[in-house]
Order: structure tokens, then sequence, then C-alpha cells
């Protein structure tokens, strides 16, 4: 997969505090080639007029086992996140670490919610974790400290409703879209039949 911010193939509307989001993005990054350019765009977990959702533990237990048995069939390890917390924070450093960081930024902050259970809204907690991966920390110091991220991040929380997302994750390819709980089995068919 070839991260691309202006000319992508597929879009990828996702919330880092998804664990269907994490689960989706581990499975783009083994199914698409470098040939395939997409543009990762975190939107929240959800449209700004449903506020009374918002950092509430969203997922009971009996769906969280169910959560963490889905994702152990493609190797990934999660456990629910410490709290929900806004994830803007995050989401204003992804472009900033342009189309090779990206992949392991984004990565890496899924990590930190569903394995280390940081605090992605606090800075100082999200630079600590990016350095004990081995991800350049200073690229999300440069990315809070312009002022033009925050809109930018505030601008796609936005998306929902001009972009008409339903929910997340949302894989839009042309005028294609697979979303919700997303398998790679059904993934796979997606891609092959919009990409070939």
């Amino acid at each position: 997969m070839n991260i691309d911010f202006q000319k992508p193939t597929i879009k990828f509307y996702f919330s880092f505090q998804c664990p269907y989001s994490y689960m989706t993005w581990e499975m783009l990054k083994k199914l698409l080639s470098n040939k395939v350019s997409l543009a990762p765009i975190e939107i929240g977990l959800f449209p700004q007029s449903t506020s009374k959702f918002h950092y509430q533990d969203i997922w009971g237990e009996p769906r969280w086992n169910r959560l963490v048995k889905d994702a152990a069939k493609i190797n990934l390890k999660i456990s629910p996140p410490e709290k929900y917390v806004s994830s803007i924070t995050a989401a204003r450093a992804i472009e900033f670490y342009g189309n090779i960081g990206a992949k392991d930024y984004i990565t890496s902050v899924f990590r930190a919610v569903f394995f280390s259970r940081v605090d992605i809204s606090l800075p100082n907690s999200l630079r600590l974790h990016l350095q004990s991966e081995g991800i350049d920390s200073s690229i999300l110091s440069a990315a809070i400290d312009n002022p033009a991220t925050e809109k930018k991040a505030n601008d796609q929380l936005l998306l929902w409703g001009h972009e008409r997302i339903r929910m997340v994750p949302t894989v839009a390819l042309a005028e294609e879209r697979y979303c919700g709980f997303i398998d790679q089995p059904g993934l796979e068919r997606f891609l092959r039949s919009e990409l070939d």
C-alpha cells in the first residue's frame, strides 16, 4: 500500500478508537500492493451530532470478547481502550508524517489505543508512546505547533455529513463503499472486484 493524500485510489475513513478500523487497517496493509494508493482519513468515532455517545464506553464485555477473537483471527492482539477520548491530537499529525511515515505512525497510534491503552488526546502521552516504538515524535510536535492542523482535523470531523459516511471504518473506491464490520474475505472480494 502506498499512502497518497493528493490523488488516492482508495479512501479509508476511520477512527483511531474504533477496533474495527484497526482490524481493517491491518488487513489493508496486507492486501494492497505498493501500486495502490490510499488516503487514510481520521473522522472520529461518531458524527458530531451524536455527541451523547462521545467518550463513553460504547462496547460491553460480551462484544469485546468477540472483538478480541475476531482480531486474533488476523494475528492482532487488542484490548479495550483505557477510556474514550478525543482523537484530534493524533489525527493532526497524519499528513505531517508524509507518504512514507504515515503508515507506521497510524499503526503505532492504533497500538497505543488498543494495546498500550494510552490516552491519545494528551500530546505528551502520545509522544512517549511513539518514542517507545521508534517513531520520530518531533513530527507530532511540529504538527501540534501548527494551528492549521487543528482546523484540518476538525474539518475532517464534518466529513460524516459532507461525504455521507454512515459508519467507520469505510473503504471507498470510486463510487463503491465497503463499511462496518469488515472481514478479510469480504474485503478481498471488494478490492478485487473494484481494482481488476
